[in-house]
């Protein structure tokens, strides 16, 4: 298994996206700690990793709130084989016309989706040079990449997710942590049955998944660059690579 020996911290990790992350970096041998708010739902999410056989620990804490964020970093590095993984995935969505967002709508999206990222890298950060290198996936979206009408708050969020990373890549280098952004559209998140002639307009958590489970895998000397992925129906073209 191409991970064996490697320990991972997922955040965002008790539902979606952030499981899916987890079950694939656990198939290729990790040790996987799923970071996300303390409750029902984070066991029921490990517990059905571990019986699939899985090694995961829960790793309890709000991203947004710095004290709990520090204490799971600690307490995962000390359980984890090593922290040699981070993946930056907690984060939400909400829209609304510019003139229309709400000053508590704007806060929830750039702390979750900004602050909560830079808070879990931070802590991360110096038990991964420890190790002597890494890696660490942020999940943006294509709002990261191109403005969309009704999507500012969020744009704003992803925008400072991909200059948190980008920053953050060439001050890890020399630190041998590589850093990469992965940039989704059209998730089918909730795992809705997506109807065969639809088929070719969604993505599925396991499909990004993998991907993410493709650059941690990669050679510890090689660097993969930001990655978008989209649908092949979604009649999207990428006018910025």
């Amino acid at each position: 298994m191409r991970l064996e020996g490697r320990g991972a911290l997922i955040t965002g990790a008790s539902r979606g996206l952030g499981l899916a992350i987890a079950s694939a970096l656990a198939r290729e041998g990790a040790t996987v700690a799923c970071m996300a708010r303390s409750g029902a739902e984070l066991t029921q999410a490990v517990s059905g990793l571990v019986a699939k056989g899985a090694r995961a620990i829960a790793a309890p804490a709000d991203v947004t709130r710095e004290a709990e964020v520090a204490r799971a970093v600690a307490a995962a590095t000390l359980a984890l084989p090593g922290l040699d993984i981070l993946v930056l995935n907690a984060g939400t969505w909400q829209g609304a016309p510019l003139h229309e967002t709400s000053e508590t709508q704007w806060d929830l999206l750039l702390d979750l989706n900004l602050k909560g990222a830079f808070l879990a890298l931070k802590h991360a950060v110096p038990a991964m040079m420890a190790r002597g290198g890494g890696t660490v996936v942020g999940i943006a979206s294509l709002g990261a990449r191109v403005g969309q009408p009704g999507s500012a708050a969020y744009a704003a969020s992803k925008w400072g997710l991909r200059g948190l990373l980008e920053s953050a890549a060439l001050e890890l280098k020399p630190h041998r942590i590589r850093v990469t952004l992965v940039y989704p559209h059209h998730i089918n998140s909730a795992h809705a049955q997506v109807p065969a002639a639809e088929r070719d307009r969604k993505v599925e958590p396991e499909e990004i998944a993998d991907l993410v489970t493709f650059v941690c895998a990669s050679p510890s000397h090689v660097a993969i660059g930001n990655v978008t992925i989209w649908p092949l129906g979604a009649g999207i073209r990428d006018t910025l690579s």
